[in-house]
C-alpha cells in the first residue's frame, strides 16, 4: 500500500499551527494549575480532557509523514535528537530553576494558602510528552509494519465508523482505569517512575497510532474529518458531565472514574474539530508561522518562566486571578520574542532547545 498524501502543502501546515497552538495552550492551563480555584480546575480538566489527545494525534501524523522519507537509522537519530537534548536540558537546568523558585516562593507569607505549586516530587514536570513521544518512535515502526491491518481497519471504518470510535472510546477508557489501578499498586511499592511511564503512555498511544493510520489511509483520516455527528453530542455531553463534578466535593474515585470514561471520546471530538480547521485553513499571519516556529521553546521554559514573574510579582499582593491576568500573556509574549530574537539566531540555543539544527533561511509558507 502507497502511502496517501494528505493534500496540498498548505492543509500540512494548518496542522503545524495547530500543534504549535496546542503547546502554547500549555502555558494557560500551567498558570491555573498554580491555584486551587475551582474555575482553574475546570481550565485545568478541560485541557486535560482533549488537547494532549489532539497533540498526540496530531504527533503520529506527521511522524508517518516524515519516517518514509528518510533511512530509518537517520530518520530515529533524528527524532531522538529532537526529543532527548530537549530533555535532557529539561531535567538539568530547568526542573531544578522551577523547583528553587518553587521552595523559595512557598516561604512567603500566605503564599500556600493562595497557590498550589508543583512539588519537587515532579521530577519530569510538563516535559513529560518527551519521553512519551521517544518510546513511541518504536510503535511508529510497528505500525508501519501493518499497512495490510491498517488498510483493512479503514474499510471496516468506511462502513462502520461508529463502531471505530466505540472501540478507541473504550480501549481509551479501559486503558486509564486500567492503569489507574496499576498506578496505585506500583505507587506502594515505590516504582512511581514506572507508574508514571505507564500512566502517560499506554493511553495517549491510542491517539498517536490513530494519527499515524490517518496518514496512511484515507477512510481513516475521512473517520476524523466527518464523524457521524452523535459523536459530537456524545463528546461534549461527557465533558459537561466531567466539568460539573470539578467543584463537587464527594467521592474522589467517582470524579476520577467520571474523568476517564469522558476523556476518549471527547478528546476524540476535539482532535476531530483540530483535524477539520487544519485541513482547511487556506491563509494564516505570519504569527500564527512564527508562534509555530517559537511553540518548542516556549513549552520547555514556560514554567520557569511562570514562577519567576510570579516570584517578581508576589510581593505585590496579586491573587491568583490577577497573577493568571498578568502572567500568562506575558510569559507567552517574552517567550515568543526569545525565541524569534534569540534561539532560532543560535545554531546551539536551536540544537538545546528545540533539538534541531539551524537550516538556511527560506520563504515563508504561503498558507
Amino acid at each position: 500500500m502507497q502511502p496517501t498524501t494528505a493534500g496540498s502543502s498548505n492543509r500540512i501546515y494548518g496542522m503545524d499551527v495547530w500543534r504549535g497552538a496546542l503547546f502554547a495552550a500549555g502555558l494557560i492551563v500551567h498558570c491555573a494549575a498554580l491555584s486551587d480555584i475551582t474555575a482553574f480546575n475546570m481550565i485545568e480538566d478541560a485541557s486535560h480532557l482533549c488537547r494532549m489527545e489532539a497533540f498526540f494525534t496530531i504527533s503520529g501524523f506527521f511522524a508517518a509523514l516524515t519516517v518514509g522519507k528518510a533511512a530509518p537509522t537517520t530518520w530515529i537519530r533524528r527524532r531522538l535528537v529532537m526529543l532527548l537534548v530537549p530533555l535532557a536540558v529539561g531535567l538539568i537546568f530547568v526542573v531544578p530553576v522551577s523547583h528553587l523558585l518553587i521552595a523559595d516562593l512557598a516561604t512567603r507569607r500566605g503564599f500556600m494558602g493562595n497557590y498550589l505549586p508543583w512539588q519537587p516530587s515532579d521530577w519530569h514536570m510538563h516535559m513529560w510528552f518527551l519521553i512519551a513521544l521517544a518510546l513511541y518512535v518504536p510503535l511508529t515502526f510497528a505500525l508501519r509494519a501493518q499497512e495490510r491491518r491498517i488498510e483493512a481497519l479503514g474499510d471496516f471504518a468506511a462502513r462502520k465508523p461508529l463502531s471505530v470510535i466505540a472501540a478507541l472510546w473504550l480501549a481509551g477508557a479501559g486503558a486509564s482505569l486500567s492503569i489507574w489501578a496499576a498506578g496505585k499498586a506500583l505507587n506502594m511499592a515505590g516504582l512511581q517512575p514506572i507508574a508514571f511511564l505507564l500512566r502517560q503512555t499506554v493511553y495517549f498511544c491510542l491517539f498517536y497510532a490513530l494519527g499515524h493510520a490517518a496518514f496512511r489511509v484515507q477512510a481513516i483520516r475521512n473517520l476524523i474529518l466527518s464523524p457521524p455527528r452523535v459523536v459530537y453530542a456524545v463528546g461534549l455531553a461527557m465533558a459537561v458531565l466531567d466539568l460539573s463534578v470539578i467543584g463537587m466535593a464527594g467521592d474522589g474515585k467517582l470524579r476520577m472514574l467520571i474523568f476517564f470514561i469522558a476523556r476518549p471520546i471527547a478528546g476524540f471530538a476535539v482532535t476531530s474539530l483540530v483535524f477539520r480547521s487544519a485541513f482547511s485553513l487556506q491563509r494564516c499571519h505570519q504569527w500564527q508561522s512564527d508562534l509555530s516556529s517559537a511553540s518548542y521553546t516556549i513549552y520547555l521554559l514556560h514554567v520557569p518562566a511562570i514562577l519567576a514573574l510570579l516570584w517578581l510579582l508576589y510581593p505585590t499582593g496579586l491573587g491568583p486571578w490577577q497573577a493568571m491576568a498578568v502572567i500568562a500573556p506575558v510569559a507567552l509574549l517574552a517567550l515568543y520574542y526569545f525565541h524569534l530574537l534569540v534561539v532560532r539566531r543560535s545554531s546551539l540555543l536551536l540544537l538545546l532547545l528545540n533539538g534541531r539544527q539551524r537550516a538556511a533561511p527560506k520563504p515563508a509558507p504561503a498558507c
